[in-house]
């Protein structure tokens, strides 16, 4: 993966920074998924983490809110939070569809998949014939 990380937001930054910081992590999260980069997929779930914690200690701070009810961004911010759940909503989707992928895989591998029946003329239905174990791991 060629783009960096996002730095943390500071201590004093605005639940939107965080927002902004995190939506943007989303996104390269998505892209190391599609790529199987797997050292940066672990790199940014230690980065999303501590993003989310931050945001969970702004909105234990605020009464519930991530941006002060006053605050002129506090509809825009409500925007890119429903932004970046969306995101991770695709993220954990995509993430969902290679784990299955994988797993069925692993399946073929080890021999343990389910080979669908074969059927003769007489529409009798009997296992592939040819199927066998490949390897161990």
């Amino acid at each position: 993966m060629n783009s960096s990380l996002p730095a943390d937001p500071s201590p004093m930054a605005s639940g939107h920074e965080t927002l902004v910081a995190l939506a943007d992590l989303l996104e390269q999260e998505y892209a190391a998924f599609k790529q199987a980069d797997g050292a940066a997929v672990t790199a940014i779930a230690a980065t999303k983490r501590r993003l989310t914690e931050t945001l969970s200690r702004l909105e234990t701070t605020s009464d519930g809110q991530i941006e002060p009810a006053d605050s002129p961004r506090q509809e825009q911010t409500a925007d890119l939070a429903r932004h970046c759940r969306d995101l991770n909503r695709r993220n954990g989707q995509l993430l969902a569809l290679q784990q299955g992928m994988l797993t069925r895989a692993m399946r073929v591998l080890m021999g343990t998949e389910q080979s669908p029946a074969l059927y003769s003329a007489s529409g009798e239905s009997r296992p592939q014939v040819g199927s066998r174990h490949i390897a161990s791991v």
